[in-house]
């Protein structure tokens, strides 16, 4: 299957201002004249070098070599080449020309690695020349300059008033860097490079606007442009997140053809809901904690409908924000399907006890079906609906599970303590006799894991690969809403998390590592299979963009300043890490460029079917930097597996989600004079900065009789949202002694302020 989808990237023409060696992986070759042989014309060579995907250009058996002679209109020190997207398995040769010298630069199949590489060579032209056993599309043609003086950053940008930091992987200590604006040269910032990383955390520009940071040592780097704006990888990232879970659906969203059997849950592609899901993939938690984390950023006059709903049991309000609807629609199939599988179960648990905060959108009758299916199979052993790459276990939920999963991410410790927490909470709201059973189940296997699991064994934390962080989130959770009843030394427990976590990210990246002399998951093919490489690495974009999940579950209740510090520290550089600050210098999804804000550089490759079939799927996340790339080999390209998958971007709408969490901040100062209140909320719903936008707040008189509040944001691109409210404008007497609590966001997400009346 060919991808249509339009990707084009823009490049940053200003760069060329500065020495061209120096200039940040510009692709060369994009837009430059060409000339091919044989001429065809319906197949014109500027297909080869346009940037967009949509436009094909093919090499024919039939010629006696199709060759492509692209003028770099200029001269250049290259040493990479990427044919991006190219089908081909014959051949190549490539050339490079400058004035009469020809040099041949590689003649080979293309590697596995897909990027081609070679000695620094000067060149004003480039060849390439392939004879192919049939039709072959050859991709788009990516050339690339030689780095003196790389610059990785997050290619969208950053949040202002939060942790800013790059690599320059090449920069000896003590190395200036600047940051000006990306089209113009004057100096806003100063520092210097300390262990290959520049820290600009103190540079705070009002506004959004772009810049580029200028690497001033014996060779001049600059990095591509990035944005420094309020709520910055928020507004960037909230899209593309939905918009995978809308594509990615079993039947594109037509339940009509859903026909599950005890064998099968008859999703074509493989999977129940969702395209290549599993029964690890988390898909119902993701959307819950998601939505519940802003709901605000997900109304439908800030985020229309784009999915469709066909063949649902229920027909849901016309104002039902989308990722409700994506809710509701996993609840439906897991119903109809008759879902039993361990993990499965506790999606659905974490929907019956989410369900008061829905109930404007999904009709009681859907709750009840739930409630009444899931307290009836809670301690059912089987789990055969549905699994794959599974652990022998069994389903009763009430046990203590003293199993881990692997590499693969299928059972990660500590799964069960959220959902028997909140079917705890769910079954004293039904008036349940059983409800104890549910607190027990949790509490066992939290003290289980305080007493068995060894943080500094990698097999229990980053070896859990995409779902590592349902353990700490678990954990957190438990510490979180049960403070003065958790089990003893649970504190103690994240905090030893926090240390290792920390002590395995001292490095230039600000990256989590495996252990100490392993950067990324290994493999967990046996070692009998014939092509198990001892020294191979998995693909791992989920553990990497779920990582803030973990870190600021431990920042939330931990009390060291210091330790929290680098916990954000490390939060932040692994989202970095997926927007373009890791040693490839791309962004992890192959479509970056158009599906993502800001994207500058997309990932290497994309996987070619598979059950997902995600080539046009928005918001992929299609691969990451693999152990052989690490700590820095321009030269490395992407060796091993790449291939896209929803439990990867279930992790990461968690990581956003937790993220949310950490960011937003409600307060409330009253002017007993005036009688007067100043209510103030920071949260990522800058969405727009063009538009003077609004968040919605519930206030209660001593926990009770809820109401509404609206609060604006301070300008048009601003960090806060404020009322001045006077205490005449609750729509009930207020008098001495009441007490106001104000609150944003959902169930365990909700932030909260508080004011008694004097």
């Amino acid at each position: 299957m060919i991808n249509r989808k339009l990707t084009v990237c823009f490049l940053f023409a200003g760069l060329l201002f500065f020495n061209r060696l120096a200039a940040q992986m510009l692709n060369l070759a994009k837009g430059k004249p060409v000339s091919v042989t044989p001429k065809i014309s319906d197949n014109p060579g500027e297909h080869f070098v346009d940037g967009e995907d949509a436009t094909l250009f093919y090499a024919y058996p039939t010629a006696p070599i199709n060759r492509i002679e692209v003028d770099l209109q200029g001269t250049f020190n290259i040493d990479r080449i990427l044919l991006r997207g190219f089908k081909g398995t014959d051949t190549l040769r490539i050339f490079t020309i400058n004035v009469s010298e020809k040099k041949e630069v590689f003649v080979n199949v293309l590697p596995a690695k897909k990027l081609i590489t070679f000695t620094p060579v000067t060149a004003s032209k480039l060849v390439v020349e392939y004879k192919p056993k049939n039709n072959t599309v050859m991709g788009e043609l990516e050339v690339f300059a030689h780095e003196r003086q790389p610059v990785m950053v997050n290619q969208s940008g950053y949040n202002t008033g939060a942790v800013k930091r790059f690599t320059a992987p090449l920069a000896a200590n003590g190395t200036p860097f600047v940051i000006a604006k990306a089209d113009e040269d004057k100096m806003l910032f100063e520092g210097v490079i300390k262990n290959k990383i520049g820290d600009f955390t103190a540079f705070n520009p009002e506004g959004s606007s772009s810049y580029k940071i200028i690497v001033k040592g014996q060779d001049v780097g600059v990095s591509f442009p990035f944005t420094i704006a309020p709520y910055l990888i928020e507004r960037v990232s909230y899209k593309p997140a939905i918009q995978f879970m809308i594509d990615d659906r079993c039947w594109y969203g037509n339940t009509n053809s859903f026909k599950p059997t005890v064998q099968d849950a008859g999703c074509p592609f493989l999977g129940i809901a969702w395209r290549d899901s599993h029964q690890f993939s988390f898909e119902l938690q993701a959307l819950i904690n998601l939505y519940f984390s802003n709901p605000d950023a997900f109304s439908v006059d800030r985020m229309p409908i784009e999915g469709q709903y066909i063949g649902l049991r229920k027909r849901l309000p016309e104002n039902t924000p989308e990722i409700v609807r994506l809710i509701y629609y996993a609840v439906d199939i897991y119903l109809r399907g008759k879902v039993n599988h361990t993990l499965l179960k506790e999606q659905l648990a974490y929907f019956l006890y989410a369900y008061p905060y829905l109930s404007e959108y999904i009709p009681r009758e859907v709750y009840e079906e739930a409630r009444d299916y899931v307290f009836a199979i809670w301690e059912t052993a089987d789990n055969n609906r549905w699994r794959w790459h599974d652990i022998e276990h069994s389903a009763n939920l009430f046990q203590t599970y003293t199993i881990m999963g692997t590499g693969k991410g299928q059972f990660p410790p500590g799964h069960s303590i959220v959902p028997n927490l909140m079917l705890f909470e769910v079954a004293k709201r039904e008036g349940r006799r059983d409800a104890i059973r549910y607190w027990d189940a949790a509490m066992k296997q939290t003290q289980w894991i305080v007493d068995n699991v060894d943080w500094k064994d990698p097999a229990t934390t980053k070896g859990q690969r995409m779902n590592e962080y349902v353990t700490m989130q678990s954990l957190g959770y438990f510490l979180k809403q049960y403070p003065d009843k958790a089990p003893k030394k649970l504190l103690e427990k994240i905090r030893l998390w926090a240390e290792v976590a920390i002590s395995r990210s001292d490095n230039m990246w600000d990256f989590r590592k495996y252990k100490e002399d392993k950067w990324v998951i290994p493999e967990i093919k046996s070692a009998n299979d014939p092509t198990f490489n001892p020294n191979g690495s998995f693909n791992e974009p989920g553990n990497i963009a779920g990582f803030p999940v973990a870190a600021l579950v431990a920042k939330q209740v931990l009390t060291d300043e210091k330790l929290n510090k680098r916990l954000e520290e490390i939060a932040v550089g692994q989202i970095d890490n997926v927007f373009g600050r890791n040693p490839a210098g791309r962004h992890y999804s192959y479509d970056a460029c158009t599906d993502f804000e800001g994207a500058d550089l997309g990932w290497f490759q994309e996987y070619e079917g598979g059950a997902g079939m995600l080539q046009t799927v928005r918001g992929v996340l299609d691969g990451s930097p693999k152990e052989d790339v690490y700590p820095y080999d321009s030269y490395g390209g992407d060796p091993g597996h790449t291939e896209g998958w929803v439990t990867f971007n279930t992790a990461w709408m968690e990581g956003i989600a937790y993220r949310n969490y950490d960011l937003t901040k409600l307060s409330v100062v009253g002017e007993s004079k005036n009688k007067e209140l100043l209510v103030q909320l920071a949260v990522p719903l800058n969405l727009n900065p063009l538009v003077q936008e609004r968040a919605e707040i519930r206030v209660t008189k001593n926990g009770k009789d809820e109401t509404t509040l609206v609060l604006e944001e301070e300008g048009t691109d601003a960090l806060y949202f404020k009322k001045r409210l006077k205490l005449e404008e609750l729509p009930y007497q207020i008098k001495k002694g009441d007490v106001l609590t104000f609150s944003y966001g959902l169930a365990h997400f909700s932030k909260e302020a508080a004011i008694t009346i004097d």
